[in-house]
Order: C-alpha cells, then sequence, then structure tokens
C-alpha cells in the first residue's frame, strides 16, 4: 500500500515528517511526497524520500499570492485525484489535510485521511481575526471528523484538541521527539574547544545554548539579558533567522548590553553534527514566550535534543515541558518573561555542583526513556490498524 504525505512547504528539513514517514516503511508499505516547489512535476530525493514538486502559484507570479494558494488547493487536489496508487494521505497541517479532503470528493475508492498536526492549531496565531478563527476551529474540526486518525504532539494539545471538537476518538500522541543519539565525546570535547577560542573564553567557561529556528518570542532575548546580569557566562545563538531585520535586532541588543564578546551567533548546522554542538555548553534554554497558547502547551524537539546531548535544561514554566523537566528532575523551570529569573536558573546551575551533577545522571535515564525508538510505537499500531 502506498501513503502520500502532503505539505505545502518545501519540505527540505521536516524531520517530524521524515520519522513518520520511516515508521510507514518499516511496515512494508511505500510512500511518497507532495511539497512544494518552483515547478510543477519535478520529482526529487530528499533523504531517500520521493518528493513530487508543485508549484503553489499555478496563476504565475503576476497573480497575489494569496490568490494563487487558494487556487493551488484544488490543482494539487485534481493531481492527487489522478493517482489511482495512493491508500492513505498524511495531511502535515489542516490545508494539506484539506487538499487530501478534496481529493477525495465524489472518489469511489476514497484515500483514508489521517492529520498529522504539528502545533496547535487553535492556540497558533495571535493574528487571527475572531471570524477567522470561527471557521478554522470549525474547518478543523469538520476534517477530523473523516480521518483515519489524527496526531497530536504531546497529551496536553491532544486532550484540548478533543476537549473543543467533542471527538469520540483521542488523537493519537507522538512526541517530536528524536532517535537515540550515540554520542561521540571526542568530537564533543573538539567542538568545545573550537566554540571557546571564537568567544576567547577560558576552558572552564559556562556555556549556554539556544538552538533552532531564531525568532522572535523564543526568548532569545530574554535569554541574552539574563546573560548580562552574570560575569564570565557565555552564550551561542545557534539557528537561521527569519528575517535579516531580526538578526540585526539581536546583535543591536548585545551590543546595547555590552556583551557582544561573550556571545556568539552561529549558522545551523546538519543534524548530523547538531549533537556535538549541544553537548559542547553546559545548559540548554527552552524559553518560548507565553504570547499563544501554541507555546504554553509545546513540547519543542529542541527541548529532547538537549535531553539527548545530556544536557541540563532552562525551561519554561508551562504544563507540558515542565512536567517532563519534573518527572526526570534534569534542569530549572522559571518565568521566560523574567530575564532575572533566568539569571538566578544560570547561576543556581553554575555554582550548586552538586545540583547540576544530580541533573547530569538524571539526564542519562531520560535519554534512554525519551527517544524515537519507542516513541514510535503507538504511531506503528495506528497505522498497522488502517494499512491492512
Amino acid at each position: 500500500m502506498k501513503v502520500l504525505k502532503v505539505c505545502i512547504s518545501t519540505w527540505q528539513n521536516e524531520n517530524r515528517d521524515k520519522r513518520e514517514l520511516s515508521v510507514i516503511q518499516e511496515l512494508g508499505h511505500e510512500v511518497e511526497v507532495i511539497a512544494k516547489g518552483d515547478v510543477s512535476g519535478l520529482v526529487e530525493d530528499v533523504d531517500g524520500f520521493r518528493v513530487t514538486r508543485l508549484s503553489s502559484r499555478p496563476l504565475g507570479n503576476k497573480i497575489p499570492a494569496s490568490i494563487n494558494r487558494v487556487l493551488s488547493l484544488f490543482t494539487w487536489a485534481r493531481y492527487i485525484r489522478k493517482r489511482k496508487d495512493i491508500d492513505a494521505i498524511s495531511g502535515h497541517d489542516y490545508l494539506a489535510l484539506t487538499i487530501g479532503y478534496l481529493s477525495n470528493i465524489f472518489k469511489r475508492k476514497k484515500a483514508k485521511l489521517v492529520y498529522d498536526s504539528h502545533e496547535f492549531e487553535l492556540g497558533r496565531n495571535q493574528k487571527r481575526s475572531k471570524p477567522v478563527h470561527w471557521f478554522v476551529c470549525h474547518w478543523e474540526r469538520f476534517l477530523m471528523k473523516r480521518c483515519a486518525f489524527s496526531i497530536m504532539v504531546n497529551d496536553a494539545i491532544a486532550d484540548e484538541v478533543q476537549r473543543i471538537h467533542k471527538l469520540k476518538n483521542r488523537p493519537v500522541v507522538a512526541r517530536n521527539i528524536p532517535a537515540y543519539w550515540e554520542l561521540d565525546q571526542e568530537k564533543i570535547t573538539q567542538t568545545r574547544k573550537a566554540i571557546l577560542s571564537q568567544l576567547d573564553a577560558p576552558e572552564d567557561a559556562f556555556i549556554m545554548m539556544y538552538h533552532g529556528g531564531i525568532l522572535q518570542n523564543r526568548g532569545i532575548e530574554q535569554m541574552l539579558t539574563a546573560v548580562s546580569q552574570l560575569e564570565n557566562i557565555y552564550a551561542v545563538v545557534l539557528g537561521n533567522a527569519q528575517t535579516e531585520a531580526y538578526m540585526a535586532s539581536l546583535h543591536a541588543l548585545v551590543d546595547k548590553l555590552g556583551i557582544s564578546k561573550r556571545v556568539l551567533f552561529h549558522p545551523a548546522v546538519s543534524i548530523n553534527v547538531l549533537g556535538n554542538y549541544i553537548g559542547a555548553t553546559n545548559a540548554g534554554m527552552s524559553l518560548l514566550q507565553p504570547t499563544v497558547q501554541n507555546h504554553i502547551l509545546a513540547l519543542p524537539n529542541k527541548f529532547f535534543e538537549n535531553i539527548q546531548c545530556l544536557t541540563p535544561v532552562i525551561v519554561s514554566d508551562f504544563p507540558a515541558i515542565g512536567s517532563i523537566v519534573d518527572q526526570y528532575e534534569i534542569g530549572l523551570k522559571v518565568n521566560p518573561a523574567s530575564p532575572e529569573e533566568i539569571a538566578t536558573a544560570i547561576d543556581r546551575l553554575r555554582h550548586d555542583k552538586t545540583l547540576y551533577a544530580s541533573f547530569k545522571e538524571n539526564l542519562k535515564q531520560a535519554k534512554e526513556d525519551l527517544c524515537w525508538e519507542k516513541e514510535k510505537l503507538v504511531l506503528q499500531d495506528a497505522y498497522r490498524r488502517i494499512l491492512t
């Protein structure tokens, strides 16, 4: 049987999707991806997955993007409808799921639909007007009740979505957890030396790291402000910025705080070497700001990557992420909007050697438990039930 993954992005670094599709392959089924491209019909290989590119501008660049996007829902659906070999369609988000649903209309043999929601959709966008929010809510409910099953990224979101939509069946929970990482201590040591050299910092420097997309409301400014309140604390911001303007604002903040010599901005690195960078630092930061409900309920994959690298964490005092930190005792929770509280936590990690050592030891068990090899089992069961 064949499962089609629909994603309206360019599908390059979609590690969660790739893990989902790998589960399907392990069950003995074929997978394919439909994703955005400049030219429709282009087929290429992305990390071993067959990806067919479709244009999101079927009317050309002279027509407004909003009109093109709406029309592309139908042109993509028409392309999929012509395919006779698709048994199930997994939508990367509710718009991708819409394409899958449209491709099934008036079709005798309908593909089974799966909703793979990467975020809490109804709590994701604070800029939506009330009418738009109402529409998204009701449309998501309509689609979910026509799916074979849905996938959410944590229990808190699954419970909330089931409550809002009054779903009979609770969504399947598959957290955004990486596979078990084998750490190469020699390479970690080499990477730390390189970071220390770039920072011109001493060997015993205490280094904080934020890694991931460099976006607003991720707590980067709060982390940098906290670092400025402490002596001999260094920070690494690793990732690519969404906009040049935002990256420029961070550089300006660092200059204003007088810590330019203690902060290293490093471009994103390959997933193959990311663990060396995370493991080279003393603590990881996951400080999503409480600007939208999606942040409050989030379980970022970057948090689990810190766990796989045995790196203690400082996280937002939110329910989902905080419960794991408490369960395994692997870090500290703070008010993410308070640089003072973040600074206190950093200072405590640095000077309380006993506490820090206990976090490092506890991370060993968390690393064993919180890996994709165990997390994927529930997803295997869900796909096994529909791909028969």
